[in-house]
């Protein structure tokens, strides 16, 4: 299991120190996505264009990007 690590990115920062252990990267996808969906969810001020969770591989380089919006079809930034 690899160690991905998931900032909030945008308006409001936070950088991710502890991290979540995923299988792979697909999987550090999903959760990116499960992320952005809850923060929507929960504080919908946060889902605006702009605001979206980064997703930062073991060695801290940035892999791609989940925007935090409200409705379905979430789309993804490839980074790496």
């Amino acid at each position: 299991m690899k160690r991905f690590y998931f900032d909030l990115a945008g308006a409001l920062t936070a950088c991710d120190r502890m991290g979540h252990q995923c299988a792979s990267r697909r999987e550090a996808k999903e959760h990116a996505r499960f992320i952005a969906h809850r923060i929507a969810a929960v504080r919908p001020p946060f889902a605006q264009p702009g605001n979206y969770i980064r997703v930062r591989d073991e060695n801290g380089v940035e892999i791609f990007e989940i925007p935090i919006h409200v409705g379905p079809g979430y789309s993804m930034r490839q980074v790496a």
